[in-house]
């Protein structure tokens, strides 16, 4: 048996701890402990009721009977195709496969038994592969080089990365051209985005100070970084017409990027990390966790779009339904995953 624990951890910190601002960790640090966890965990508890999720109705992984079986079939999946060998030294890990698969499992699951039943596997691969490249598994002229080979069609400098095009060229084929380009962009954003990133973080804590004359970079950086365009077009059946949620993008990808916010504030808060909610609280003088109840608000303010728009579109329900279980299992897949301390907020049962 997998141990429980590891199925759903990363193999380290995100590369976002490159980007920690070292003048901003006693403030970040001392806020939390003093009077921030209690603002974080009504905004958890908001963004819980938001979707429908009980956090006390929230089962452990080993309580899960279907996340094992399908974290095994993503793991053979990937040795199948040759992203994973245990003959080579590659980048992609089995750890990256099990919280790609967890991802895949909470957020994707309704793909089962459909004919878009592809959309979970390969979905999950596509994320673990975002995971590996967040963990900084590729030496960063890989990471620089990407988007030219990728649009000159040449062989990119590590496997990986080839085995990223191609998971990503393979599932956006599924859906039409509309829907496919959209997430072949927003692949390409995301790995030019952990490019940008990184660069800026090199150059110490002062390259990461926010201009007031630039009040919406942190927005587009998020927007970069979170690959959310893909993520949203991945909740939808492939058969289903992009025109029919098109509309709906902006909105759900706000809701991705808030949510991710919210959900990773915590964790992200104890190691001192100087994410989008310090830079705008940075920029406003303010605390970090005073910014949470604002995104809750945008976010839901977004999710009222969404609803509306994709019920215009599609009256019976069928695809805000689809939607909303789809950022519902988002929400489970941070509140079981360890390394987002959900414990520490004394909000689950287990």
């Amino acid at each position: 048996m997998t141990d429980p624990q590891s199925l759903v951890e990363t193999s380290s910190e995100q590369a976002s701890l490159c980007c920690l601002n070292l003048a901003t960790v006693p403030i970040i640090f001392f806020s939390l402990l003093f009077w921030g966890r209690a603002q974080i965990k009504e905004a958890v508890l908001e963004t819980m009721r938001m979707f429908d999720v009980d956090p006390l109705s929230i089962l452990s992984v080993e309580q899960t009977p279907t996340f094992e079986p399908f974290m095994l079939e993503c793991i053979e999946e990937a040795y199948t195709r040759g992203y994973l060998s245990r003959s080579s030294d590659l980048a992609l890990t089995e750890k990256h496969v099990r919280i790609g698969a967890a991802v895949g499992h909470y957020a994707y699951f309704h793909h089962r038994g459909t004919s878009s039943h592809k959309i979970t596997v390969l979905g999950s691969l596509r994320i673990a592969l975002d995971f590996c490249i967040d963990d900084n598994c590729f030496d960063p002229h890989s990471i620089e080089e990407y988007g030219s080979r990728l649009v000159a069609g040449r062989p990119q400098l590590e496997k990986g990365l080839d085995d990223y095009r191609a998971v990503t060229s393979e599932l956006s084929d599924m859906y039409d051209a509309t829907a496919g380009d959209l997430m072949r962009m927003s692949s390409l954003a995301y790995v030019a985005g952990v490019h940008l990133e990184a660069g800026m973080c090199g150059g110490g804590a002062s390259s990461w100070d926010v201009s007031t004359d630039a009040p919406h970079f942190p927005n587009a950086m998020k927007a970069m970084t979170s690959d959310s365009i893909a993520m949203t077009v991945q909740t939808f059946p492939h058969a289903v017409p992009s025109k029919c949620y098109l509309q709906a993008l902006p909105d759900a990808a706000a809701v991705h990027e808030h949510m991710a916010d919210i959900l990773s504030y915590y964790k992200e808060a104890l190691a001192g990390e100087f994410n989008r909610v310090e830079q705008i609280a940075q920029l406003r003088g303010i605390e970090g966790s005073d910014m949470l109840s604002e995104l809750v608000s945008s976010m839901a303010a977004s999710h009222a779009r969404v609803r509306r728009t994709l019920t215009a579109s599609d009256p019976t329900g069928s695809l805000f339904s689809l939607w909303h279980k789809s950022i519902a299992g988002y929400v489970i897949f941070h509140a079981v995953n360890p390394r987002y301390r959900f414990e520490d907020l004394g909000i689950l049962a287990f």
